[in-house]
């Protein structure tokens, strides 16, 4: 039978080794979040292209008719029927988790509602291409480290557990 000492031991690398995986798919879920909301953004300005062509109907109604987090965050703030440019606004910058993102969808943002119909289509095309070669490289980054990450958690965890034993 084991002694308690070596259970202890066990146990706690146990929980090493566990910790390092859970670092590790964190991370990697943090890739796949980025991909999945830029992916989101992109959708919401193919839904804004369709509604400044077809509907001429206030940016306030589009952003509130729109599924996606951005407007369900922004139709949610006390600002949206004051401005619900800026609402989207604020929204872009509590789920978007990089700087780089944040700045692109600022620059996005206050361009909403700043000029005529056909001025928000060419403003709407350039944030499409933009935001479309921000998803091609967070898919890359995404095949090329999600796997990394967690197994640098997993021989992190694994070095631990070692190193302790």
């Amino acid at each position: 039978m084991p002694r308690l000492p070596d259970m202890m031991k066990l146990l706690g690398s146990a929980f090493l080794l566990l910790g390092g995986l859970l670092w590790g798919f964190s991370k990697a879920r943090e890739l796949w979040q980025r991909e999945r909301l830029l992916g989101q953004w992109q959708r919401l300005i193919e839904s804004l292209k369709t509604g400044v062509s077809f509907a001429a109907r206030p940016l306030g109604d589009l952003i509130r008719e729109d599924g996606s987090p951005f407007c369900r965050e922004a139709a949610a703030s006390p600002l949206f029927s004051q401005n619900p440019q800026q609402a989207l606004l604020q929204a872009g910058n509590r789920l978007l988790p990089r700087q780089g993102d944040k700045a692109l969808y600022q620059g996005f943002a206050q361009g909403l509602g700043a000029s005529d119909a056909a001025g928000q289509l060419r403003h709407l095309e350039l944030y499409a291409s933009l935001v479309g070669q921000a998803l091609l490289e967070a898919r890359e980054e995404r095949d090329k480290r999600s796997r990394l990450y967690i197994c640098l958690g997993l021989f992190g965890g694994l070095t631990l557990c070692l190193l302790l034993l």
